[in-house]
């Protein structure tokens, strides 16, 4: 199987993590199952990048057969295009080249934000003085940086006007946080960010996983009041409400702090009672499926393929007829070695590239003839040649054709191939017949 292409990676993980999305979106976010809602956050932005790169074509190879040339048995190859001006029809720009570093200039730059960021945290906490507790270290800010939390590390803001009450649901808040592991589910986000910087679906992930964390250390500073629910309730969201308006614009990057993260919602979240619809959680799995179907078929067209090639498929064809006998001798039985379509190694160029490698060596070795440019003769040719268990190409011949001059073009470009890496079956070098179409368009 040919390695996935960036362009179609991207198309693929940004199709998937958007129905993920959407599926957070419409069905789970106003639903109280944040853990729950957590994870799935997390999950969606790993399989978007992860999952196109599996060979997943199988599925869509269920009750499909080949398209078939009539007297071509072989690899069908993508096509090449040649027009008046022969091999410099190619692509002038190489767009593969610069996809790849427009690319790896998006995640450099994210990969360097981050390191800032981070960079900004440790200059700005490292002088603090910790002091350790149960399961953490807190660290008293003195007013310098808000309340917040940042792996097992607490900062806390000890000039805030807290009663007893507040500041131990604030710490429980923060506690939350760090007992729960919040910082690494971030941390691994921001990860995926810089790997699929150029997913929207991305961004909207991170933001909406900062405010699950809040739904779920809110959820564990209510749990743990020794209050009443309703007064505890109550008197919890009046305080983030208080601190919301003293802390405006004072964040730390990166950490989890107790003022910010969409207070109105997180208000509202916690005076929901109404109980988690379970079924909504379900359809997460039909939607796993459906996900792994849409990569399948994106990489199949990709690769131009109607699915996974069988692990060995030999040429049908009659073989070659005998050499002749002298006289006085009884022929032995002659058996020719087998030519296989499909093999567990294809037979690859020096430098590999598999098909796409193969299509553009032809391209660049055909020349449209001159006679059929006078003519305006266009159309498509069918050429095949099967590559030998020494790598040499062997037995060129149009399958189709379309003007003798033409054909012989063709044939001529073909027999230009280098010599190949053979393609092995079970450990052994063995031939691999292919076929190409070619079309000539002025």
């Amino acid at each position: 199987m040919n390695p996935i292409s960036l362009l179609n990676w991207m198309l693929l993980s940004t199709v998937l993590l958007g129905a993920w999305w959407l599926c957070y979106w419409f069905l789970l976010r106003g639903e109280r199952g944040f853990a729950y809602n957590r994870a799935f956050l997390v999950l969606g932005p790993v399989l978007a990048a992860g999952l196109p790169l599996l060979p997943l074509a199988w599925p869509t190879a269920w009750g499909a057969q080949p398209v078939a040339l009539s007297g071509v048995s072989a690899v069908l190859l993508p096509t090449v295009v040649v027009g008046a001006n022969g091999a410099s029809q190619a692509a002038s720009i190489d767009w593969a080249f610069w996809a790849l570093a427009l690319y790896l200039s998006g995640a450099v730059f994210m990969l360097v934000q981050l390191g800032w960021e981070l960079g900004r945290l440790w200059q700005s906490t490292r002088r603090l003085a910790r002091e350790p507790g149960d399961g953490y270290t807190l660290a008293r800010t003195h007013g310098t940086l808000p309340t917040s939390s940042f792996g097992r590390t607490v900062f806390w803001d000890e000039t805030l006007p807290l009663s007893a009450a507040e500041a131990d649901q604030v710490l429980r808040h923060e506690l939350a946080h760090v007992r729960q592991g919040h910082t690494y589910d971030r941390l691994l986000l921001e990860l995926l960010r810089v790997v699929l910087w150029f997913n929207p679906f991305v961004h909207l992930s991170g933001r909406a996983l900062a405010l699950t964390h809040e739904y779920l250390a809110d959820e564990a500073a209510l749990w743990g009041a020794a209050s009443a629910p309703f007064s505890s309730t109550r008197s919890y969201a009046h305080l983030l409400a208080r601190q919301v308006a003293t802390r405006l614009g004072f964040s730390v990057p990166l950490a989890h702090a107790f003022s910010h993260s969409q207070t109105l919602r997180r208000i509202a979240m916690i005076h929901k009672t109404s109980p988690v619809r379970r079924w909504k959680q379900w359809l997460a799995l039909p939607l796993v499926a459906s996900l792994f179907i849409v990569v399948a078929s994106g990489r199949t067209a990709a690769q131009g393929g109607p699915g996974p090639k069988p692990a060995a498929v030999l040429r049908q064809g009659t073989p070659p007829p005998p050499p002749p006998v002298p006289m006085g001798q009884t022929p032995q039985p002659v058996s020719s070695p087998p030519v296989y379509t499909y093999v567990e190694n294809m037979p690859q160029l020096p430098g590999g590239g598999g098909n796409k490698a193969i299509v553009e060596a032809i391209q660049r070795n055909v020349i449209y003839p001159k006679s059929a440019l006078a003519n305006h003769t266009e159309g498509r040719v069918f050429v095949s040649f099967y590559v030998d268990s020494e790598g040499q190409v062997k037995g060129a011949k149009i399958v189709k054709g379309l003007d003798p001059a033409i054909d012989a073009a063709v044939i001529a470009a073909v027999q230009k191939l280098p010599r190949f890496t053979p393609g092995t079956q079970g450990g052994k070098a063995v031939a691999v017949t292919f076929t190409v179409p070619i079309m000539f368009k002025i």
